[in-house]
Formats: structure tokens, sequence, C-alpha cells
């Protein structure tokens, strides 16, 4: 939603955006995206690293890839950095078509990579290894508020005092643009769209920043916090994004939280436009 005016209790916490990229990909095209190398100078990945994992994680991965991309070399070094993994109802298609062979076929026929590359942590867990990132690695989230969820751990993380003891946080918000209908054996009717976002979350501080994240806190209860209308969240502040960071007329944007409290996105006044496309797509 745009951002609107929120008296605050306390001074609003900070942190700014180094890089981003959005991802999406059709059903159909997520086997061959699994070995599809990143784009030109992103880092490479082990080889069929992503052959067992959800469409999510795969989906995730390409969009950090894509965003440290758009970084200068020098700082493409992924070492000092964490990992936010924000997805909605990850694992979900695997995991109905194990149940649905469960009963017929026996336990034998479930795979051992559903628990680890299906589960909560599991985007985190993979961005994690794959790129040789030492931070905390955590999954936030597994529901419809977890963009929000998302936000507001990365934030909290990179903020003084926060924890994390790193030089930034890759926030990977991922979901599918309309949810899956599954057929009687667990397999998805028609080719439904993933999506990804990924954000480099750092301290207020960083000067390579061009858009700024805070977290307000009203002294009165937003009118509808969390549970309100469904709503394209993940969508919105990715297109938010690019055009906040476009140099476009939009120069903010905000995405109320299931308790009171609201997180803005905002371009920063120095900010130019980037001269290369900001989307990417399978």
């Amino acid at each position: 939603m745009p951002t609107r005016p929120t008296t605050t209790s306390s001074p609003p916490v900070a942190c700014g955006i180094g890089a981003h990229a959005f991802v999406e990909a059709r059903l159909t095209q997520i086997g061959p995206l699994r070995d599809r190398p990143g784009p030109e100078g992103s880092p490479p990945l082990p080889p069929r690293f992503l052959r067992h994992c959800d469409e999510q994680t795969v989906v995730g991965m390409h969009a950090v890839l894509a965003a440290i991309a758009s970084l200068p070399a020098e700082r493409r070094v992924c070492e000092r950095h964490g990992v936010v993994a924000a997805s909605c109802q990850a694992g979900r298609i695997v995991t109905a078509s194990s149940l649905a062979k469960l009963r017929p076929q026996g336990a034998v026929s479930i795979s051992p990579h559903i628990v680890p590359q299906c589960s909560l942590h599991s985007v985190a867990g993979a961005v994690s290894v794959a790129l040789g990132m030492h931070g905390p690695n955590v999954g936030i989230g597994g529901g419809p508020d977890a963009v929000a969820e998302g936000l507001f751990t990365a934030i909290s993380l990179v903020r003084p005092g926060g924890g994390a003891d790193a030089d930034g946080v890759w926030l990977v918000a991922s979901d599918w643009a309309e949810e899956p209908a599954l057929d009687e054996t667990g397999a998805a009717i028609g080719d439904p769209v993933c999506r990804a976002l990924a954000l480099f979350v750092q301290p207020a501080a960083a000067e390579a920043a061009s858009l700024e994240l805070t977290i307000h806190f009203p002294t009165e209860p937003l009118a509808s916090p969390g549970g309100g209308e469904a709503s394209d969240v993940l969508g919105d502040f990715a297109r938010a994004a690019a055009m906040c960071a476009g140099g476009g007329p939009l120069a903010s944007w905000a995405v109320e939280c299931p308790w009171p409290a609201e997180i803005r996105l905002t371009r920063r006044a120095a900010w130019a436009a980037p001269s290369r496309p900001l989307r990417e797509a399978a």
C-alpha cells in the first residue's frame, strides 16, 4: 500500500538496500532453471546444487544471483553476508505428491530430500551454503504475511545491536503468483508462476544503498494491521522497489505488518537511477 502519515511513539528503525532483483518463472521453466548459471558477474553455483531444491529455492537463488550481478565487482564478495528467507507455502507441491504416494506405495516412496529441501529454513540454508555466506541464515514466515515478517527480521538483524555480525543480510521473499491448484496425485494443475524478490539489506550508514527501509511504530493501532483483504504484497513491493530505484515518480511505499507496525520503502534523495533493468525473468 502507498505510504500515509503515521505518528510514531519512537524514532523509526532504518537501514539501506544496496541491491535488489525480482525473478519469476513458470513451473515448466523451473526444471531448466535448476542448471542454468546466473547472469554475467554472479558467482557460480556448485554443480547440480539446485537439483532437489523446492521451486521457491530455485527462483530465490536466481534472484540473489541477479542482484549480486548488479553490484560493482568489489562488492560481490558474500562471505560476511547473512540470509533471511521469507517464503509463502514453500514445499507444498512436493509434499502433496509425497502424501499421495504414501498410502499405495509405502514409506519407501518418500524422498529423503523433502525435509532438508522443503522446510521453512531451506531457502536460507541453500543460499548461504551455495554462496559461502558465514552470517546468520534463518527462515521466517511461511504464510501470507511472510514479506512483512521477513522485512522486519532483516531490518532488526542489521540495525546497530541487532546481532547479525555481518556486512549485510539478503532478504529472499518468495511465493506463487497464484497458489497452485493440485490434482489427486499432488501434481500442479496448469503452469503457475513462481517468483522471488532478493534485497541486500545493509546498515543505514552504507553509502552505496539506493533505497531505505524504516520500521514505524504508531502511537495508535493501524486501521487494519494484518488480516485485511488479501493483496499481492510481494508483487506490489517488487514493483515499488523497481520504480523507486528507477527514478520514476514513485518515491516511497509501505507494507503493514500483522502487528501494529509499518515498514516503509523510500528512495534515497541523492540516488541516481541505474542504467540496467532491475527485473529478471526465467
